[in-house]
């Protein structure tokens, strides 16, 4: 949804108000600037970029062989998942994907280039910061908004990190730093030494090597290096055989598991996991390589970042002789070359300085707040994402361990939360609060990498508890900013000027990863995930416990709700549903007049599942139901799938059906699945367990308010409709697998059911929003109609959930039908 934003003044005229600006158009700047437009809908927003260029880093470094570090699976937009089974892919390929997701979703209009962001004032009084903004180095202009959000990265882009060197300046060849690589720079049949040991230095060395005479990699020290295939061979297997967005989840849930449990490992047991690195080393150099030498590090495995080689492209130059490693000092550059402490000299046309980043943090914007001038490394960070008592302001950080963005896009929606969370209890500022004597400062980086070190006198500290403690873990964060209250005794929500308002309760392969490490690993991801599962499971049911009874159907538990007197009404909910849908809104406007009856059909809610999920089998089951409370010949009500059980029910066991009140009823054969539905289509019983137990649960946790938007589509998703409509309990694995269960087998009556419309006498009425965006209202409403005696559609403005969006007018259309049968 793009939002359209006034044109800035000139710097003698008024400030221009937005609600929200961010900073930085990188990964992480458009990766909130969707969340904000979709999380926060209406609210102007604006994204300003002192570059001319979409990108961030990806478009600042142009050096040879440029990629990512991590798989796209997890760096990529989790509402745009990496197209290509290229898991390590090039720099053009991401500055590409990230241009083209800020065009697709309209982002890109809200970008402001040339705007250089020097300092940022914030008013208490006024509860809004003014934003001073360079505009292409010259005059000043001011923005004034409610809410500041920094994904400007963390370190300088004007000024790559390098030491200073004796004798540089005697150096007759050419010296480049890796940062602003030059355009025209030719190194072919050149010899080449990069000075570094990093992630850019092993990236460099293969590319250049290509085209060069010879290249050399200068280290001071070794680094962890470990290899892995580029393209994902998992990733290809699940986009053949389910759905997009479940191999899409699955491919990145795969990833993050992994990466947490490797983590962990190395973390747990270092010896064994720098054992194991190594012996990946060994065996893609010659036997007499001495790989202790070059490759085995002085620290443990993750106290530095690790390196990934994809395919194993710098052994592969080592080994046709095209590069090589020396581990060595620098004594001094000469006029061909540098001269080592060992005595050796490099003979070089070409050096490349790939010895490490300055950081940067807030890209070097002055904070002031209040008219104090902040200095973050005298600050604690709250739950990785905000600085401690500076009002709504986020800044995008993200993990060290693992894939940016993750954490990034979890930092957004936490953001989206809090100014939701603020309009609607009428405040005006967040500010996390640092006022625990017992929480003590520790560094907020636990690494002991060189430009980690040399940054500690500019970047905020952790704290020893949470919630200033920054875990370096995915998965605890999504639980954390996922689901963790707002109002958690250190946020402090206020109004301008001070005025406090107490505030209510928040409702409810690769080198290393061979033999036992993948298998260690994969097995703790995969339980990993089954556990979050089973935990958010337990969380879910607490939330949306069983408020009805229960009563055995052939040894089957159903769960029901029965309410008031009088003519009976039964209602049949739809696909991934409960009875809770009809709870909403329809429940006590009809149990004043009528006795009705909410089922949890077989599978859904807290009923058991059925011996099948087909549309008759759950209609069998739910006519022993009718039989076993002795209802005489109710009112059959049924939503969606719900309609076509419905359905079912009167045309196998007209005994158990007085009439039928069919809203947004399913009718006709569907050649494909709805795209809300679309994830569930998964043929295999197999697979649809491993999914209900493993992805389902985060993937609902994470794009559950999508796919509800979807459902509801062109109207709005009620805020409380997870716990009150009961939304959250499709994230449970067995009723995940239900509902996958009862889509796939939804054609298999449907063909022979159509064939006997023609059968049923019964009163029908079909009740249909003009808008429905998951059933066409003239296929499953008008065509059925026109094949059914006496048939009766009527037509209400509304998208598929009229029974929660539209409840006055679909209770008084029930109230009729109920009435007709007397």
């Amino acid at each position: 949804m793009a939002i359209e934003t006034a044109s800035i003044p000139s710097a003698s005229g008024a400030a221009e108000e937005l609600d929200i600006v961010i900073v930085g158009a990188g990964l992480s700047g458009i990766d909130a600037g969707y969340r904000f437009q979709t999380e926060c809908p209406g609210k102007s927003y604006a994204i300003l970029e002192a570059r001319d260029a979409i990108g961030g880093t990806w478009d600042l470094f142009r050096y040879p062989g440029i990629r990512s570090d991590s798989d796209m699976y997890t760096l990529g937009f989790p509402f745009r998942p990496w197209p290509s089974d290229q898991a390590i892919a090039g720099g053009d390929a991401i500055r590409d994907y990230i241009a083209d997701t800020a065009r697709a979703f309209g982002i890109d209009a809200h970008i402001r280039f040339g705007r250089r962001v020097v300092r940022a004032a914030w008013s208490s009084a006024d509860a809004r910061w003014t934003v001073e903004v360079e505009r292409d180095g010259a005059a000043s202009e001011r923005i004034v908004c409610r809410f500041l959000y920094m994904g400007s990265g963390y370190y300088d882009y004007d000024a790559g990190f390098t030491p200073p060197f004796e004798g540089v300046e005697d150096y007759a060849g050419q010296l480049v730093h890796p940062q602003h690589w030059p355009a025209d720079l030719d190194w072919a049949g050149k010899r080449v030494v990069v000075i570094g040991s990093g992630a850019t230095a092993v990236t460099l060395v293969p590319s250049l090597a290509e085209k060069a005479a010879h290249v050399t990699m200068l280290q001071r020290s070794p680094t962890y290096i470990v290899s892995r295939p580029s393209q994902d061979g998992f990733a290809r297997w699940t986009h053949r055989v389910l759905p997009k967005s479940i191999a899409d989840s699955a491919t990145k849930w795969k990833s993050v598991g992994l990466g947490i449990a490797t983590y962990a490992y190395a973390r747990k047991r270092p010896d064994h996991m720098k054992a194991l690195i190594l012996k990946g080393v060994r065996a893609q150099l010659p036997e007499k390589y001495e790989v202790e030498r070059d490759f085995e590090p002085r620290y443990d495995p993750w106290d530095q970042r690790i390196c990934l080689v994809p395919d194993a492209d710098l052994f592969e130059a080592m080994r046709g002789g095209k590069a090589e490693i020396v581990t060595d000092h620098v004594a001094r550059f000469t006029p061909t070359g540098i001269a080592l402490r060992s005595g050796r000299e490099l003979r070089a046309d070409i050096v490349v300085t790939a010895t490490g980043l300055v950081l940067r943090l807030l890209g070097g914007v002055e904070l002031v707040v209040d008219g104090q001038v902040v200095n973050p490394a005298d600050r604690l960070i709250y739950k990785g994402m905000m600085v401690s008592d500076v009002p709504n302001l986020a800044l995008a950080f993200g993990y060290t361990n693992a894939s940016w963005t993750l954490k990034c896009d979890l930092s957004a929606r936490y953001a989206c939360r809090l100014l939701r969370h603020m309009d609607a209890n009428g405040y005006d500022m967040c500010t996390p609060t640092h006022d625990d004597p017992s929480v003590t400062p520790e560094p907020m980086l636990g690494f002991t990498s060189g430009y980690v070190q040399r940054a500690n006198a500019i970047l905020p500290h952790q704290g020893s508890k949470a919630p200033w403690k920054v875990h370096q873990n995915y998965a605890l964060d999504l639980a954390a900013l996922k689901f963790g209250k707002l109002e958690d005794g250190t946020m402090r929500f206020d109004k301008a000027r001070g005025a406090t308002t107490p505030a209510p309760v928040e409702s409810p392969r690769s080198a290393v990863s061979i033999g036992a490490v993948t298998a260690a690993a994969a097995i703790a991801a995969v339980g990993g995930l089954a556990l979050f599962a089973k935990l958010s499971q337990r969380r879910t049911e607490r939330m949306i416990p069983a408020d009805g009874a229960f009563i055995d159907v052939d040894g089957r538990r159903m769960h029901y709700l029965d309410r008031g007197t009088g003519p009976t009404i039964v209602m049949i909910h739809g696909l991934a549903g409960q009875m809770r849908n009809f709870s909403y809104a329809l429940l006590d406007r009809l149990a004043t007049e009528y006795r009705v009856i909410l089922i949890d059909r077989p599978g859904s809610g807290y009923s058991a599942p059925g011996e099948t999920a087909n549309i008759r089998a759950q209609a069998a089951q739910i006519a022993r139901f009718v039989a076993a409370l002795e209802l005489e010949k109710p009112l059959v009500v049924g939503h969606s799938l719900g309609g076509a059980v419905a359905l079912a029910l009167a045309i196998d066991h007209p005994e158990a059906v007085g009439g039928l009140a069919l809203i947004a009823p399913l009718t006709q054969p569907q050649d494909s699945a709805p795209s809300a539905f679309a994830a569930l289509a998964i043929v295999s019983p197999a697979a649809r367990k491993a999914v209900a137990w493993t992805l389902a649960t985060p993937a609902a946790i994470l794009a559950g308010e999508k796919g509800a938007a979807a459902a509801f589509a062109p109207e709005a998703v009620p805020a409380d409709f997870a716990t009150r409509g009961g939304g959250a309990l499709v994230s449970r694995p067995a009723n995940f697998e239900a509902a996958s269960a009862d889509l796939v087998a939804a054609n298999d009556d449907l063909p022979d059911m159509v064939a006997r419309y023609h059968g049923l006498w019964l009163p029908v009425a079909i009740l249909y929003g003009r808008d429905d965006q998951i059933l066409d209202p003239e296929v499953h409403g008008a065509r059925f109609a026109d094949m059914v005696p006496h048939a009766a559609l009527t037509l209400i403005d509304g998208g598929h959930m009229i029974p929660v969006t539209r409840p006055d007018e679909t209770a008084a259309w029930i109230r009729t039908q109920a009435d007709r049968l007397g």
